[in-house]
């Protein structure tokens, strides 16, 4: 056996493995206090990878999940509204049939509710809303036929816009100007605004914000009389909105659902007619029945669209809870292993200063020797 004193074998093999044991021992501890096996790149790489990606997905699907539920509470006003109006056109077949009997006597005053109940078919549409989303009336409302024969390219006029308009029927417009005024006038309502004529070949836009019209037009615009500036605007048809349910770009992640309009001039209904006399009545119960018809095949639409987005968002709670399962056992420490972990490093570190204490006496035994 050979005695030095200038290196410590003993001793370097001892603080060796005390830390290899403390370096256990601060992992241990890392764990236990974070909760996470994996807390940083360098404990496992592909895990922490994997990881992540799934953390964003259950991100992504919390948030589907919510779309999902707010299209419910969308479509569920949207039929509290429909139901309404259900219950409005029954009231219409009860007093349309009271008025094509023959003993009936006051029919004026029938027709009178009739139309109040019309009325009331085309508030219903217009206010029921989600957030500022008109559900029952219809969108994108289309330039009908042209009436005025200067609304042409000739007269400067490049295009009319009425998509964001909204109106419970078709209506005529009138489109003045006069320099760089321009009024349009719908039914009894008007609005006037200014704007700056385009030069070369720019375009500039006329924005009648209160219809929800733009008028583009070019640098040949010239002045409109009321007689050449007419037009027709058709009122919107079907509401159209598209949820997004689900984390990818897929069409399968999408639900589309239409919604008609209800209005007693839209082709749902198309209420037409009067009871002021028994003839009319009898030909206004066959709208009626047309008409009730109709609406329950649409809002069958609508409880058909509500059950589909409630099994999606089912299945999106579904893939929720599992991959959270996946991320809690990638990341997630498992306490009894670590808190074995610790211990056993734990009673090394402390043994392991107890022999580093015994390996750094080993020298002194050389120092007998030289007396």
């Amino acid at each position: 056996m050979a005695f030095r004193i200038a290196t410590n074998t003993a001793s370097v093999n001892t603080q060796r493995w005390l830390g290899i044991a403390n370096a256990g021992q601060t992992k241990a501890l890392e764990r236990l206090s974070s909760g996470y096996k994996i807390n940083s790149a360098k404990d496992d790489a592909a895990g922490i990878a994997i990881a992540a990606k799934l953390s964003v997905k259950a991100v992504a699907l919390t948030k589907s999940v919510d779309s999902g539920n707010q299209a419910l509470a969308m479509l569920q006003t949207a039929e509290g509204g429909i139901d309404q109006i259900s219950n409005i056109l029954t009231r219409l077949k009860s007093i349309a049939t009271q008025s094509a009997s023959a003993n009936t006597v006051d029919r004026a005053a029938l027709d009178v509710e009739r139309g109040k109940l019309e009325s009331q078919i085309n508030n219903i549409a217009v206010n029921t809303r989600y957030g500022d989303k008109e559900l029952l009336h219809g969108t994108g409302s289309t330039l009908g036929s042209i009436t005025g024969a200067s609304i042409t390219l000739a007269n400067g006029i490049s295009g009319i816009d009425v998509s964001g308009s909204s109106f419970v029927s078709n209506m005529n417009a009138t489109l003045t100007i006069s320099g760089t005024s321009a009024t349009l006038a719908i039914g009894d309502s008007t609005q006037s605004v200014t704007f700056s004529k385009p030069l070369g070949i720019n375009l500039g836009e006329i924005n009648f914000s209160d219809f929800g019209v733009k008028v583009t037009v070019n640098a040949a615009i010239t002045d409109i009389p009321t007689a050449g500036g007419g037009f027709v605007i058709n009122a919107g048809t079907n509401s159209t909105f598209e949820y997004q349910l689900g984390d990818q770009n897929i069409d399968q992640n999408r639900v589309s659902v239409s919604l008609a309009n209800f209005t007693t001039t839209g082709s749902t209904l198309n209420l037409t007619g009067d009871i002021s006399d028994a003839t009319n009545a009898k030909a206004y119960m066959s709208t009626l029945d047309t008409a009730i018809g109709n609406l329950t095949t649409e809002r069958g639409k609508v409880g058909a669209a509500m059950n589909q987005i409630s099994y999606q968002v089912a299945n999106l709670e579904t893939m929720y809870e599992n991959t959270k399962a996946a991320v809690s056992t990638i990341m997630d420490a498992d306490f009894a292993s670590e808190m074995a972990d610790f211990t056993k490093f734990q009673i090394l570190n402390q043994s392991g200063v107890a022999m580093l204490a015994q390996a750094n006496q080993i020298p002194q035994m050389i120092l007998s020797l030289l007396k």
